[in-house]
């Protein structure tokens, strides 16, 4: 994971470092989302359940170095839930950091929709801190993801996002149900996805964003 870092923090500084001074526009941006859940394993077949909902939320804040390039960093929150009942379960607590590729720029959308409709592309790498419901056990999961953005502006300082990211997490000990995955406690890697809607507010006194200047 340290690695992962590593190398995100230095392909980002390498490809913007150029660029800094381009730009006469805003460069910053606050992320606020709500969605869906879904735990696509490992989870016990005896449930009645498959643990997902709309039980997600996110916060980020992102920087783009450039018209393209950029980089986020985020808390989110994904309860994984019996249903019915809510007794049973795991919830994520996670912070981490992506690196954003503005992909409606490399092919255009941007122009032909006159500034109306944008792509964003970004790869993932955080800690979840996962702890399992009603009890005291809490462990820490490694977790990277993939995922793309849909954007629409709504003026110049807001727009309107939709997500979906699909995560992997690395190793874990408890399940999405919250049961222990193996009695000698040996981890397994596990996924989960995201669908989200939000709202992007555009920080800064210039006119215009780097996502669609």
């Amino acid at each position: 994971m340290k690695f992962l870092y590593s190398s995100l923090f230095t392909f980002v500084c390498f490809f913007s470092t150029p660029s800094f001074a381009q730009f006469d526009v805003n460069n910053l941006s606050v992320e606020l989302g709500y969605g869906y859940t879904g735990a696509v394993g490992p989870y016990s077949p005896v449930f009645n359940s498959n643990f997902s909902g709309m039980r997600h939320y996110d916060l980020g804040i992102r920087y783009m170095f450039t018209e393209k390039i950029g980089a986020k960093v985020f808390y989110k929150v994904d309860s994984f839930v019996n249903d019915p009942g809510g007794k049973i379960g795991i919830t994520y607590n996670t912070i981490g950091g992506s690196f954003v590729y503005n992909v409606g720029k490399e092919f255009g959308l941007t122009y032909f929709t006159r500034d109306r409709i944008g792509v964003l592309t970004h790869l993932d790498g955080g800690v979840s801190f996962s702890r399992v419901i009603d009890t005291r056990i809490i462990e820490k999961v490694g977790v990277v993801g993939l995922g793309v953005t849909p954007m629409c502006t709504l003026s110049n300082k807001f727009a309107l996002y939709g997500d979906f990211t699909y995560n992997w997490n690395l190793k874990q000990h408890y399940g999405f149900d919250g049961l222990l995955l193996n009695a000698d406690y040996t981890p397994e890697p596990g996924s989960f996805y995201n669908f989200s809607i939000g709202l992007i507010y555009y920080i800064g006194e210039h006119q215009y964003h780097a996502d669609w200047y």
